[in-house]
Formats: C-alpha cells, structure tokens, sequence
C-alpha cells in the first residue's frame, strides 16, 4: 500500500491492499526505501537483469536524487544498472546532484563516467559527407559553416542540416544526380548559433493549429499524452491528434507506441479509439523550450492558470490525488492570474492536498513548498475563518519543516499553534513533532520536559524523580488490576475513543525512548501507563508496542517470565489486528 501510494497503477497488479500503520519522520521514510527497493530487486535477477535510464539528471528534485542513493548505496540491489544523463554546464559542485554523487562515492559506490564531448571536425564532415553522398573534400566547406553554428552539437547538427534543407539552401540537382548547396547564400542567411531560437525558427514554419497545440503540450512537460492535451486545448482528441500530425511529421514530436495511428486519417475509427491512450515526447527537451518561448512571455502565467483550471475541472474527485501535483503546479506558475472565480482559499486547500501527498510519498521537499504556498494565500483572520483548514495546515506545516531538519522554522509554526489552537488536542501533533525533532537533535532533557508538561496538561502526572519503590509500586498495581484476566484476553478489548486518552497514548510513545536514556526509572512507569490507559479506555494502534514493553519490564525487573512472555504474545498477535486498530486512528 505504501508503493501504490505512490504508483497508483500498481493496484491494478496487486489488488486492493489493506491500510498501512502511519508512521512520522524519518520511520516513513525508512519504511517507504527499504519497501521501494524492494519493488525494484523483483524485476532484477541474474536471469532478468534491469537496466534504469534517468534523463536530464540536472532538474532531478531532492525526493528522485534520494531513491538514487537507496538504490546505488551500502543495500545494492543485485543486477541493477542504474545509466543516468546530465548536463554538466548547468551543475556546479554544491549541485544536489554533485553533492549525492559525491556522497555515494565516499561510500565506495562503484560510479563510471562517460563524458559525451562535442563531435569533432572530422566527425562532421563524415557526417555531412554521407548525408549528402559526395566525397570527403566535397563536404568540407558545408563541414566548416554547419562546426561553426553548432560547435559539434550532434542534435543541432542534424537539426542544422535539415533546416537548410528545408529552406532550400541544400537541394538535390535531379539532372546532374547530386546535392548542391549555395554556400555564398548560406554565409550570409541570418543564422543564429542558439540552439532554441534556431528550432524556435522551425516551428514557425509549421502550421499555427500545430504551434498552438506544441505551446500548451510544452507546458505539460518533455512527455505528454492526447487525453490530457485534448482537455486544456478544449477540444476533441482527434482534432488535436490532427493539429499534432505536422509535428510528427516533421520528426519534432515522437510518439511513444503506434496507438495514435488510431487518431490519424488512415487509421481513424470512432469505435475503436475510445479508451485508446496515446503518449508522444517531443524530440528533444530543446524543441519543447522551443515551442514555450512561443508563448509571449506576458501570456505565460495565465496559460498555465488557465492549464491548471481545465485539468482541475475535468478530474474527478475520486481521482484528483493522481493529478494533484499536475495541476496544482500549473495553478501555482499562474498564481498572480487568480480571480474571483477561483479564490485563493481553494488554491490553499489544493495546495495543502499536495503538500499532504508529497509528505506521505516523502518528497519532503516539495511539501514545504507547496504549504508555503498555501500559506501564503490565506489571510491572518483565517484562523477565526477557517479554524479546522488553518489548523491542519500548520500542523503540516510543522512536520513538513522537521522532516526537512529546518528546525527553526518548524520552532516557528509551533509557536504559532501553541498561540492560536483552541484547545490543547489541538496542539498535541504539534508537540509530538516538537519531540521527534528533540530526539533528532539529541536535545534529551528538553524531549522529557516537553513530554511531562504535556503529559501534565493531560492529567498524567509521574513522580519527580522516579526510584525502585515507585516503579514496584506500579508494577504491583497494574498486576493487581489484571488479576484473574489472562494477557491474551485483552486482545478482545473494544477501540479506545475517547481522544484525551488518544493523545495521552501518543505522547507517552515519544517520551519512552528519552527515557530510557535520560531517566531510566521513568520508563517502566510510562510503559505501565500505556498498559493501563489500554485495559482501562481499548486498544489503539500502539497498544502493542506497550505490552511488548511491559512483557520486558516483568522478565528483567521482575523475573516473572511467564507473564512476560504472555504479553509479548500478546503484543505479537495484537500487532496482526493492527489494521484495524490503525484505520481508527491515524
């Protein structure tokens, strides 16, 4: 479940999978890589080796770069070759990418480099020899004008070489059944050495249906498929497929399976293309710069509000978590183009839905920016407003900042919980991030003071500095309690509800590890705590981890092993049920 998260296609393999235990910080993430990487070593055997290829590796965000390093770091998947391509003009050493590969090789990570230089002189002229099927000497003095533009540039080369032909600079002499091309004409046409303007030019040419189709599919990104195409152009998918065909025509646009032949005159089908999904990639990501320069510059923002706007209206709500990110980036480049009709407060609850999503697919990073957007689009009175929204989004907020180590901004939105929340329920998710970073940070006393005060608040109140006599006293209470009551019956305990006690046991989760290195003697009496909060309100979702708990405390403190070891059978077959018990309180 925690991979079809991410990969909701995944759930069309596997089937409908049971909910998962949630988990914070730096446990989600574990949980999320080791399962991640996983997924992957069953498509890689020594029968079935796999090959991952990561194009323009300089774009990659914080979240990509990570799964590169669980993948490549200390558990290497077996028959895994990971090919990754960058540009290295447009990375630098503190580069997040230089900065992960710098990481992986500290760790003995075997990495090999190829650097792809420029073609060289004497490459171009084979090329443009055999292109044009004359001699070597023949082709020079095309060789030395097409080095000039393109420095070696294999794509421009190419593309170089078929605008001129296209131009009817090169041309095929049918009498005398050679090329001929005018090199005086061509030294003096106006041409530019950048690679964009120069396939911006090519565009041009084409068809304006076809350059106001590539605008929009430039917007999407490098990939794009019809359906998606055909709701932010507004029309339907054969015609787009149609305004298309000039640019699959011309080698710009590729399409990534034979399906949209289906859309095309020849083939065309009304039957048989409903449901058909067809994708197409531009050429190169130069001539997908190409076609967005084609959008003035003005005009940029609006379009992609207006993107956002068309995709968000057309997604059902049962599925608007697969395209959030989509479209809620478009929303985002297009802010300044909000109006009336979509208010802010819609744009904030889009973007807190994502931040939400980014979090549970650990793209931390991204999540700290979409709740700052959020943020930002809502006023200060949202909080007499819209209590239960501005609430949420801090709490996010707060999470989103530790997960990141920005602990001072996470300290920030805390205060302003602390200051703003209605009730102290409200404050407690907050204050179990504020303990979880305590932790990161080995800030021990202040994890124990925060958790006792809160603890306090709850009318949880432990002895000042715990001994041997408070811990025996308890210990003998609690037993006491359950007597008569084998530990295995308190499997059949109905849910805990009431939601101070909720809280209590949360809190009482995060002190427990402090504890145990700062006040030791306080650490049975919150494992007993959590036992007695259990048998007394219902199991909850960290019921187990209590009983496995107590189940210690009695074979090492108390030397009862039996008793011991029931609870931690207990603890084990509780775990199983723990499905359910999570689904009621996450």
């Amino acid at each position: 479940q925690v991979l079809i998260e991410v990969i909701p296609e995944l759930e069309a393999i596997v089937g409908e999978q049971p909910s998962v235990p949630e988990l914070s910080g730096s446990a989600a993430q574990n949980r999320f890589n080791l399962l991640f990487e996983k997924f992957i070593a069953v498509f890689t055997t020594q029968e079935h080796p796999l090959t991952i290829f990561l194009d323009d590796l300089q774009w990659a965000d914080s979240a990509s770069l990570n799964l590169l390093k669980v993948l490549m770091g200390e558990s290497r998947t077996g028959y895994l070759l990971l090919l990754g391509a960058y540009r290295d003009n447009e990375v630098f050493p503190a580069h997040p990418l230089m900065l992960t590969l710098g990481n992986l090789e500290k760790k003995q990570t075997a990495i090999s480099t190829i650097t792809l230089a420029p073609l060289s002189v004497a490459q171009i002229d084979r090329l443009v020899a055999e292109t044009l099927s004359c001699p070597l000497e023949l082709a020079s003095p095309l060789t030395d004008l097409v080095y000039q533009k393109t420095k070696g540039n294999p794509f421009f080369t190419t593309q170089f070489l078929k605008g001129l032909h296209e131009d009817g600079s090169i041309g095929f002499n049918y009498n005398l059944g050679y090329w001929e091309c005018d090199l005086v004409k061509l030294r003096e046409a106006a041409l530019t050495d950048d690679v964009v303007e120069f396939m911006t030019r090519r565009l041009h040419k084409l068809p304006e249906a076809t350059q106001n189709v590539m605008k929009l599919a430039a917007c999407i990104g490098n990939q794009f498929d019809l359906e998606t195409l055909a709701i932010i152009c507004e029309k339907p998918s054969e015609e787009v497929a149609a305004d298309l065909w000039s640019a699959l025509r011309e080698g710009l646009i590729l399409p990534q399976s034979q399906a949209y032949k289906f859309f095309q005159g020849w083939e065309k089908d009304e039957g048989r293309v409903e449901g058909i999904s067809v994708g197409y990639r531009f050429l190169h990501d130069r001539v997908q710069q190409a076609a967005y320069s084609l959008i003035k510059s003005d005009r940029k923002q609006s379009t992609h509000f207006k993107i956002g706007q068309r995709l968000l209206n057309n997604t059902p709500e049962e599925t608007l978590d697969e395209k959030i990110f989509e479209i809620v980036n478009h929303l985002n480049i297009g802010i300044e183009s909000a109006d009336k009709f979509f208010e802010g407060f819609q744009l904030a609850q889009l973007n807190l839905r994502a931040g939400q999503q980014a979090k549970a697919t650990t793209a931390y990073q991204a999540a700290v920016e979409y709740l700052a957007v959020a943020r930002n689009l809502i006023p200060t009175s949202s909080w007499e407003e819209r209590y239960a929204f501005t609430l949420k989004l801090y709490q996010e907020s707060v999470e989103a900042a530790y997960l990141t180590a920005d602990f001072k901004q996470m300290e920030k939105f805390v205060e302003i919980v602390q200051n703003r929340a209605q009730t102290l329920l409200d404050t407690i998710p907050v204050y179990q991030v504020k303990m979880q970073a305590g932790l990161a940070q080995n800030k021990l006393p202040e994890v124990l003071q925060t958790g006792r005060d809160v603890l306090q608040s709850l009318e949880i109140i432990f002895p000042e500095t715990p001994n041997s006599s408070d811990v025996e006293a308890t210990i003998s209470a609690i037993l006491s309690k359950l007597t008569g009551k084998a530990p295995m019956s308190l499997i059949e305990l109905p849910l805990m509800s009431d939601p101070v006690k909720l809280a209590s046991m949360r809190i009482l989760k995060n002190l427990a590890p402090c504890t145990y290195q700062v006040m030791p003697m306080l650490l049975p009496l919150v494992v007993i705590k959590q036992v007695e909060l259990s048998v007394e309100y219902g199991n909850m979702v960290l019921s187990p981890l209590g009983y496995a708990y107590f189940g210690l405390i009695l074979c090492g403190m108390v030397d009862d092993i039996e008793t011991g070891y029931q609870f931690g059978r207990l603890a084990l077959a509780l775990d199983r049920k723990s499905t359910r018990l999570n689904s009621s309180h996450t």
